[in-house]
């Protein structure tokens, strides 16, 4: 059987490739320097339609992790956790927790869900909130940590994560 990247998103998949820089598409592909992570991105940005939830259940589950957890991450990263998790919303976050353990970054999943519970005790506190995400023991807590760690992870196995059988 051949694998393919579905239908609804090839469009998508192309316009992420291009707009990372990509020579190749997809970019995940690419041995670029920073491609295959500004195409991440960039697909997160694509996947961003008006009913993206009823799109991710259609695809591979690769779709929806890139989704929530680059969604959250570009807000996190732009605006922190106070506005970050306000922007974002809490269903987003919940969703890129649970992305995070699906892809084996079981520590990433637990500060986040910690943050999200302390969010819901103290809505208004963000130094509690943020202090419950540093309070877990997490080796993915560094950016330069977990998102290298998470492209590569989801490069090296895009068989599983981004192809259907044709």
């Amino acid at each position: 059987m051949t694998r393919i990247i579905p239908a609804l998103v090839l469009r998508m998949v192309d316009e992420a490739s291009s707009s990372a820089g990509s020579d190749v598409s997809p970019f995940w592909q690419s041995d670029g320097e920073g491609i295959p992570e500004e195409g991440m991105y960039r697909l997160a940005s694509e996947l961003d339609v008006r009913d993206p939830d009823h799109l991710l259940d259609q695809l591979p589950p690769g779709y929806r992790i890139v989704y929530s957890i680059f969604e959250w991450e570009q807000s996190r990263a732009g605006e922190g956790f106070t506005t970050g998790l306000h922007n974002s919303g809490q269903t987003l976050v919940h969703v890129a927790a649970a992305s995070y353990a699906e892809v084996g970054m079981s520590e990433e999943a637990m500060a986040l869900r910690r943050m999200l519970e302390q969010h819901a005790k103290t809505p208004l506190d963000y130094d509690r909130t943020e202090a419950a995400y540093n309070a877990v023991d997490n080796p993915y807590k560094d950016d330069w940590d977990r998102i290298p760690h998470l492209v590569r992870h989801l490069c090296e196995n895009a068989d599983r994560y981004f192809y259907v059988e044709a």
